[in-house]
Parts: structure tokens; C-alpha cells; sequence
């Protein structure tokens, strides 16, 4: 098998390597670069990112009244 690396310029060049793949004629794997690679999640790791929730948050919705 034959590997090569690709830079996709142009968004139908995509697309037609898509094509290629569900047609089973290529097989294209994604590599992640050095800097790219996704660290794993921990806990606590959104702490802070909800800084307000408005006070009627649970209340019903209008919306709904008449279904309660």
C-alpha cells in the first residue's frame, strides 16, 4: 500500500476524495499534528464557564401551560 501525505486546497478536491472513499477506491486517514492533539477531559475542568443562570431558570414555560 502506498501512503503519501495530502494538503487539501480546495474545498471540491474534498469532496471528491469522499466520493473516492465511500466508493472504496482510497482509504484516507486523518493524522492529528504534534500541536493538534486533544488533551483528555477532567473534572472540574468547566468550573467557572456558567457564570450566571436567571433566577426563574425551573420555572414552567408559557408554552406549555396548557399541557400542565
Amino acid at each position: 500500500m502506498l501512503t503519501v501525505d495530502v494538503t487539501i486546497l480546495e474545498p471540491k478536491a474534498e469532496e471528491m476524495l469522499d466520493e473516492m472513499e465511500n466508493k472504496k477506491l482510497i482509504k484516507v486517514s486523518k493524522h492529528a499534528k504534534n500541536g493538534d492533539q486533544k488533551k483528555p477531559m477532567q473534572f472540574g475542568s468547566m468550573k467557572g464557564l456558567v457564570v450566571h443562570i436567571a433566577d426563574d431558570f425551573d420555572a414552567p414555560l408559557e408554552d406549555f401551560e396548557e399541557y400542565m
